[in-house]
């Protein structure tokens, strides 16, 4: 087969849907070694794959840079001319995409959430409003085969999209093989004096956008230590993408949470570090105390399967995935309430047994995510669609 994959947030690794991307490739690359694949994306970025996994560089045109319209063009027409061009016999869009031509062959598309639905100040621009309603409808139209990340997700969108649940098939994600390194002692030296580290550390990642709740999160934090006397620092991982169209009412501004952690008088105590390579990302895991994430919805929560299989106790909010990712192998709360979040990171904080029980219980429910597994079945659904291409439109 010569598959195509729709490889744009490959740019912007550091993104969920990145993740998601690099993820899964990487372990397709190890267990596919016949079938050609096709990776399109907008610009150069490091590639390090087999011969049989070919990077296609197709720039955006110069018009409207950044911006929905823009991007809107690229996924549409240009992968739609990509398509023809390289002949291709199953595309995968990796986020919820597919471009024209896409539906004249064998198709797969992953749609990994409903967030642009679930909160209103997600469709206030107006432009990115027309971008997802109209993608949505396209993919509605196109789709041979869906895909996505949880069940919850599944129920989710479903209806959004006009999919019958029981047509969506759950393939969940996997993490970086390097969050289960443990690492030396003198790379973590290294490491907190780098980033400056002097205290012990609560850690969040996940990203700035509004659904994530981090307002509350540095509310139950200023509770954490005004309250229950905690003397370390909360680190804040994540910026605000500005490589691609993105809508300026879904993120926090960094600018503004600085502001409110100093009304909470906690602004010594909370460090916003930014985007970090995978390589830090697994250090910070691996020397927190603690992970937290209060999110409003996820689709999968990734860091959260990355905290657990470094052996990172989690504090985790009890609405979207995080239940179905991380069953019993976190602290799950309320994410409004800030006084009940910051008694459940006391508790993990200080009760060595809880902490041991979460660690134990992380390890062993990440293994269930086992990424050559995944890839295996991603790779059976290709061949899957390819075969009822065949024989549907063979003449």
């Amino acid at each position: 087969m010569r598959i195509g994959i729709n490889g744009y947030y490959l740019t912007t690794q550091h993104a969920g849907i990145g993740q998601y991307s690099i993820n899964l490739l990487k372990a397709l690359a190890e267990i596919d070694k016949e079938n050609k694949y096709y990776v399109f994306v907008p610009k150069e970025i490091e590639w390090d794959f087999p011969k049989n996994f070919i990077l296609k560089i197709i720039k955006p045109l110069p018009l409207f840079t950044k911006t929905f319209f823009n991007r809107f063009i690229w996924e549409e027409y240009q992968l739609g001319w990509a398509i023809k061009q390289y002949k291709i016999d199953v595309f995968h869009g990796l986020y919820q995409s597919l471009p024209r031509n896409s539906d004249k062959i064998a198709n797969v598309v992953t749609i990994h959430d409903a967030i642009p639905w679930r909160f209103p100040f997600e469709r206030k621009q107006l432009s990115y409003r027309l971008y997802t309603d109209y993608r949505k409808e396209l993919v509605k139209k196109r789709a041979k085969k869906v895909i996505t990340v949880s069940e919850i997700s599944k129920l989710d969108f479903a209806p959004i999209y006009g999919f019958k649940p029981e047509t969506i098939e759950v393939t969940y994600e996997s993490v970086d093989p390097i969050f289960w390194e443990k690492p030396t002692p003198s790379e973590i030296k290294k490491f907190k004096e780098q980033y400056q580290i002097k205290n012990n550390f609560i850690l969040y990642t996940g990203g700035l956008k509004r659904h994530k709740n981090l307002r509350m999160l540095i509310k139950a934090f200023s509770i954490l230590v005004h309250d229950y006397n905690y003397k370390g620092d909360l680190y804040i991982l994540g910026a605000i993408r500005n490589t691609m169209a993105i809508s300026p009412f879904i993120y926090y501004q960094i600018t503004d949470l600085e502001k409110y952690a100093r009304m909470k008088k906690v602004n010594h105590q909370v460090k916003f570090v930014g985007f970090v390579s995978r390589k830090d990302m697994s250090l910070f895991m691996h020397t927190a105390e603690c992970f937290v994430s209060i999110s409003l919805y996820e689709g999968f929560g990734l860091p959260a399967l990355e905290a657990m299989t470094s052996g990172c106790p989690s504090v985790l909010s009890n609405l979207g995935a995080y239940p179905e990712i991380a069953q019993d192998a976190a602290l799950f709360v309320y994410p409004y309430g800030a006084h009940r979040i910051a008694d459940a990171l006391n508790k993990v904080l200080t009760d060595e047994k809880i902490r041991n029980y979460l660690i134990k219980r992380g390890l062993e429910r990440a293994k269930f995510f086992d990424r050559i597994k995944i890839a295996k079945r991603v790779l059976e659904i290709y061949k899957e669609v390819y075969d009822d291409y065949k024989i549907s439109f063979q003449p």
